[in-house]
């Protein structure tokens, strides 16, 4: 399946989320600039029925996942995102994603079968 991923956004802040993301159902990456350069890594794989929300839901001081709000907190990140209306269609890519990317804060693997996308540039 090829999706069309949106562009690349740092820094992750509430200002670039509503900006730039919309209020559509979708796949995404969180990722954190390493300490080396110019290089990022991806340390999270998501997805929503409302791209928009659930990305400002990560920047709030009520996220849960302590991984995540450490890396959101103390670290340059970005984002970028892709929407995908189908939720069987959504966990299957985020499985794949999650796959793909071996990510240290997504707290459980996906328990869907793996649908292959392409990966952002």
């Amino acid at each position: 399946m090829v999706i069309t991923w949106s562009g690349f956004f740092t820094p992750y802040n509430e200002r670039k989320v509503r900006d730039n993301v919309p209020y559509e159902a979708g796949v995404y990456l969180l990722w954190v600039k390493l300490k080396e350069g110019k290089n990022w890594r991806c340390f999270y794989v998501g997805q929503a029925k409302d791209l928009e929300a659930r990305l400002l839901e990560h920047l709030s001081e009520d996220e849960e996942n302590e991984c995540l709000s450490n890396k959101v907190n103390r670290k340059v990140c970005g984002f970028e995102y892709a929407e995908v209306g189908d939720q069987d269609n959504r966990d299957g890519i985020e499985r794949y994603l999650y796959d793909q990317y071996k990510t240290e804060c997504n707290e459980r693997e996906p328990e869907t079968d793996p649908i292959p996308v392409n990966l952002p540039d």
